[in-house]
């Protein structure tokens, strides 16, 4: 939670400061760890806007987004 809390407070500023937010996120735990905390954390802060993000996925596999190595895939599911 404390995570996430910290991915929206990040968003907010960086969305009332210039607009857009960038975040850059890996697979593994991160996965399901964002997915159960940051929505509740998003819900509580309108201003951070995920409309405003750019979502980077960093993956060291080159795989396509269906493989079940993709990290994309991962956060897609």
């Amino acid at each position: 939670a404390a995570l996430a809390r910290l991915v929206v407070e990040a968003a907010t500023a960086a969305v009332a400061s210039g607009g857009r937010f960038t975040l850059g996120l890996s697979g593994g735990s991160l996965v399901e760890l964002l997915a159960r905390e940051l929505p509740p954390a998003l819900s509580a802060a309108p201003g951070a806007d995920p409309a405003r993000w750019l979502v980077a996925f960093c993956d060291e596999r080159l795989v396509p987004p269906e493989h079940p190595d993709s990290t994309y895939g991962a956060y897609r599911v």
